[in-house]
């Protein structure tokens, strides 16, 4: 009896110990920020390292602020991430339930496009976009980078919502269709209702996503007025020297609406996570 308690405690110590272990390694890197964004120019590049800051300032975050039109930046990202967020749930919404709840010929075979689309990286289609966009006349504009992430964004929502979509009951369906309502009345006041828990998951991502998204806006935006904020903080990486205060301190405010959606959000995300795995 007593072996069995010492095997018990041994093994809870040991998994205490893994789990602090990897809270450290996580949280690290975001400690780390934080301290450097306190940090005077140098101060920063001071040797051997101070972890903490001699004196903390705010003079990087002011600096930050203070870069061009700030305010307008965060606005270029929140239209993005809004709109990008906004469609993919629209889009990959009705194609999931499409594929969970018809039968038609062609369905392995778009599944399977859509699955061979999260095995490719995203940089083999830079080339070939970036021509048609610029064919189109399309360059230069905030919605075009919005249907670029969107289209990215799209197989792997599509994906996420099936398992979902199938764990609703065909019968509140049926008795709607019995009703007179045609099946988009059907998926937009009874299934979407019911899929809110996925569909807010994959808003989450897809907002996140395009939130952080630097190289599509790097690519498609010439304009300073149109920079996203990341864009912006890559800005400050320049040929021959990095601001690194100025750096940790901007992309600290880039990881505020990270915190925050997945602070507000986090039991819909787990209760979307198991609803797909279940299936």
């Amino acid at each position: 009896m007593n072996g069995k308690k010492s095997k018990h405690i041994f093994l809870l110590t040991v998994k205490y110990i893994l789990l602090a272990v990897f809270f450290l390694y996580t949280v690290f890197p975001f400690f780390w920020l934080l301290l450097t964004s306190l940090k005077g120019s140098r101060e920063i590049y001071e040797f051997p390292v101070h972890y903490l800051p001699r004196k903390a300032t705010l003079e990087n975050y002011r600096e930050v602020m203070q870069m061009g039109d700030f305010g307008k930046y965060i606005c270029n990202s929140l239209f993005i991430a809004l709109a990008g967020a906004c469609l993919t749930v629209l889009i990959a919404g009705m194609s999931a339930y499409i594929l969970s709840r018809m039968e038609f010929r062609s369905k392995p075979v778009i599944f399977m496009i859509y699955m061979m689309t999260q095995m490719l990286p995203s940089a083999v289609g830079f080339a070939p976009l970036y021509i048609l966009m610029t064919r189109l006349g399309m360059v230069d504009r905030l919605f075009t980078v919005v249907l670029i992430l969107t289209g990215g964004q799209i197989p792997f929502g599509t994906i996420l919502l099936i398992g979902f979509m199938k764990g609703i009951p065909r019968a509140l369906e049926e008795s709607a269709l019995l009703d007179g309502c045609g099946r988009m009345k059907t998926y937009f006041t009874i299934v979407m209702p019911l899929a809110r828990a996925g569909l807010f998951s994959v808003f989450i991502f897809v907002f996140l996503a395009c939130w952080n998204d630097v190289y599509t806006s790097v690519l498609y935006i010439n304009s300073a007025a149109k920079k996203t904020l990341t864009v912006a903080i890559y800005s400050m990486i320049g040929k021959y020297d990095i601001n690194w205060g100025s750096v940790a301190a901007g992309t600290l405010i880039a990881m505020a609406p990270a915190i925050l959606l997945f602070g507000f959000m986090k039991e819909v995300f787990v209760e979307n996570i198991a609803g797909a795995v279940k299936e």
